[in-house]
C-alpha cells in the first residue's frame, strides 16, 4: 500500500508551512495538495469530478474557521461529491456545538492543532485504517453531550431510520466503532476478517443513512442503538 495522499486546507500561512514541512518527512504520508481557502480546494475538487476523474487525495485535513466558506460547509459540499473521502477537521476550536456540527456535516475525525506530532500521526493512521479519530478530550465532549438531555441531541429510543433493525453482528461492529476501534481492531476483537468488517460497515451505513464512521457513532449513541 502506498503513502496516504493528503489535501491540506489551512488559511494561516505559517501553520500551513509548518504542516507542509512536517508531512514531507512523515512516513506513510504524502502532501498531495495545499490550499489557503475552501473555495480554492472545492474548485479543484469540482474540476476533477466534472471531468469524471477520481479525486487525487486519500484524506483531507480541513481547518474549521476559514475565510469565505467555512471548513464545515466545505465538508458538506465535498461529501456530496465524494462521500467516501475521509475528512479530518484540524482546528483550535473544541466547543461542543462546533464539534457536533462538524460531525453532522460528515467529518470523519476532529483533531486539535495543539495535538503532539506523534498523536496526530497515530490518529491519521487510524482513520486510514477505518477508525474515527477524536482526541481524548474531544471524544469525551461528544459522548457527554450526546448522552445529555440537550434538546438538539437528546437520546431517543428506537432502531435504525425507516424501521430497519441492525443485525446482532452489525450491533457488535457498531459497538466497536463507538469504543474507538479501527476496522482492524474490530476484526481482531470479533475474530473475523477486515473484509467482513467492511461488509457489515456497508450495511450499517445503509441502514443508518450515514456516510462516515463518526456520523455512525453519533447516531448510535444518540439513538441508543448499542
Amino acid at each position: 500500500m502506498g503513502d496516504v495522499r493528503l489535501a491540506l486546507i489551512e488559511d494561516n500561512p505559517r501553520y500551513r508551512a509548518t504542516l507542509g514541512d512536517f508531512f514531507r518527512f512523515a512516513q506513510g504520508f504524502e502532501l498531495a495538495g495545499v490550499y489557503g481557502s475552501a473555495e480554492r480546494f472545492l474548485e479543484a475538487a469540482r474540476f476533477r469530478a466534472d471531468a469524471g476523474e477520481r479525486l487525487p487525495w486519500d484524506m483531507v485535513l480541513m481547518d474549521v474557521e476559514l475565510p469565505g466558506i467555512s471548513g464545515i460547509q466545505a465538508t458538506r459540499d465535498l461529501k456530496k461529491m465524494s462521500p467516501d473521502l475521509p475528512v479530518v477537521m484540524l482546528t483550535m476550536f473544541e466547543e461542543p456545538s462546533t464539534i457536533l456540527e462538524a460531525i453532522s456535516a460528515g467529518a470523519d475525525g476532529y483533531l486539535l492543532k495543539r495535538s503532539k506530532s506523534r498523536e496526530l500521526l497515530d490518529q491519521l493512521r487510524s482513520i486510514s485504517e477505518g477508525g474515527a479519530p477524536l482526541t481524548s478530550g474531544v471524544a469525551r465532549t461528544v459522548l457527554d453531550l450526546l448522552r445529555s438531555g440537550d434538546g438538539r441531541f437528546a437520546p431517543v429510543e428506537g432502531s435504525a431510520p425507516g424501521g430497519l433493525s441492525l443485525t446482532e453482528r452489525e450491533q457488535e461492529v457498531l459497538r466497536c466503532l463507538v469504543n474507538g476501534s479501527s476496522y482492524q481492531e474490530a476484526a481482531d476483537e470479533l475474530g473475523v476478517t477486515i473484509h467482513t468488517i467492511r461488509f457489515h460497515i456497508k450495511g450499517i451505513y445503509g441502514k443508518l443513512q450515514v456516510h462516515s464512521v463518526a456520523e455512525a457513532v453519533r447516531r448510535a449513541v444518540r439513538e441508543r442503538l448499542v
